[in-house]
């Protein structure tokens, strides 16, 4: 009885941990046929650098689940790396109808894992960015006509943003 009750004391409970120390959330500023600027990782028309205020920290994302591991098998080389990142290329073109409407069509996008730390008073440090990859579409033919390149884009996008 005696070994019993010792070996229940000497029991750790480290599956409790303690909050994250930062915040992630990726961004992927994309350039369309027609020019304009939008995120194609959010799915959105307009590109928004700020901390997203919904989700768990760590997690604020703006595609939850499976996608969560989309930016960490980044390395991927080849026809593996073409497949993954012309999905978003495809499913852009698919979700807004580029076949009808080509000036909505995606030419090429940067994807960004962006940081920021959680300070001891509950705010957070400026904002760390980080590119990932750069990528072009294979689908697309088109160019904006401008002979932007792909570095662009992020300008373009940043035009919005404060706080990078």
């Amino acid at each position: 009885l005696r070994q019993i009750w010792s070996t229940l004391l000497q029991n750790r409970w480290n599956v409790f941990i303690g909050a994250e120390e930062y915040v992630t959330w990726e961004i992927a500023p994309g350039m369309l046929v027609d020019g304009s600027v939008v995120d194609v990782w959010g799915r959105k028309d307009h590109v928004d650098w700020s901390m997203p205020g919904t989700g768990a920290p760590c997690t604020s994302t703006a595609r939850p689940g499976r996608w969560r591991s989309f930016p960490y098998i980044a390395d991927l080389q080849g026809e593996d790396a073409e497949a993954l990142w012309g999905y978003l290329c495809n499913q852009w073109d698919r979700e807004n109808n580029a076949e009808q409407n080509p000036g909505r069509k995606l030419v090429k996008f940067n994807f960004f894992m962006l940081q920021a730390d959680v300070l001891p008073n509950m705010g957070f440090s400026a904002t760390r960015k980080r590119l990932v990859y750069s990528h072009e579409c294979a689908s697309s033919n088109q160019t904006t006509g401008d002979g932007d390149e792909i570095a662009d884009i992020s300008e373009e996008a940043s035009k919005t943003s404060d706080e990078l």
